[in-house]
């Protein structure tokens, strides 16, 4: 029996340079959900898995007033594309005859070689889509004091595949995204990710 492919999600994370090392073990958040959001069902998971990875990583889960940074979570998936497909080159060898002239006279002759047919772009029913996830942190006391957002931590996590269905992909990103949580990858860095991973079950429970 072989082995299940693994989901590959790439992740960028930013972290603001005036604020190095912005949470502190044991800080308090909130996760703020998206009241407009298409799919209140889906966003209500979403706000509850991010939660939980919050916790698992040592943070405080408190109401809105009293915690030290607020969550935010966007995410979405685009149209479908068609997949990458080599093109088909044709290429073959041909023999052909002739006549012509030869060093004692007009003789038959014989020729071979090889020869470009020509360019078959290959067709491919496969569609690919790009399925995306931002997580920001944001400083919880400059909100309730100023009402603007002071943004500490950023961290995109993209992945394309044929799967449409964001409601399993997204526990893929949140497990990458969380990953990443509160560093600075400095450039994109690659997660694979398999279903049997303990991460991603806990999730899907």
């Amino acid at each position: 029996m072989g082995c299940a492919t693994p989901y590959y999600v790439q992740v960028n994370a930013y972290v603001d340079p005036k604020t190095p090392m912005p949470f502190a073990p044991g800080a308090a958040f909130f996760v703020i959900g998206n009241k407009d959001a298409p799919n209140p069902l889906l966003e209500k998971e979403v706000k509850e898995k991010s939660a939980r990875l919050l916790e698992k990583m040592g943070y405080r889960l408190v109401s809105f007033e009293p915690a030290d940074y607020y969550l935010l979570c966007a995410y979405g998936i685009g149209a479908a594309q068609p997949a990458f497909t080599m093109p088909d080159y044709s290429f073959g060898f041909g023999i052909g005859g002739g006549v012509g002239p030869g060093y004692y006279g007009r003789r038959n002759y014989i020729f071979g070689g090889p020869f470009f047919g020509g360019y078959y772009p290959a067709v491919s029913t496969e569609r690919v889509f790009d399925r995306w996830l931002f997580l920001s942190v944001i400083d919880a006391k400059h909100y309730r004091d100023k009402g603007d957002f002071r943004t500490l931590w950023v961290g995109e996590a993209r992945s394309a595949g044929t799967s449409s269905d964001l409601r399993e992909m997204i526990n893929y990103l949140l497990v990458a995204g969380f990953q990443q949580f509160g560093k600075d990858t400095k450039k994109a860095v690659g997660v694979d990710l398999e279903r049997a991973d303990p991460r991603i079950k806990d999730l899907e429970k």
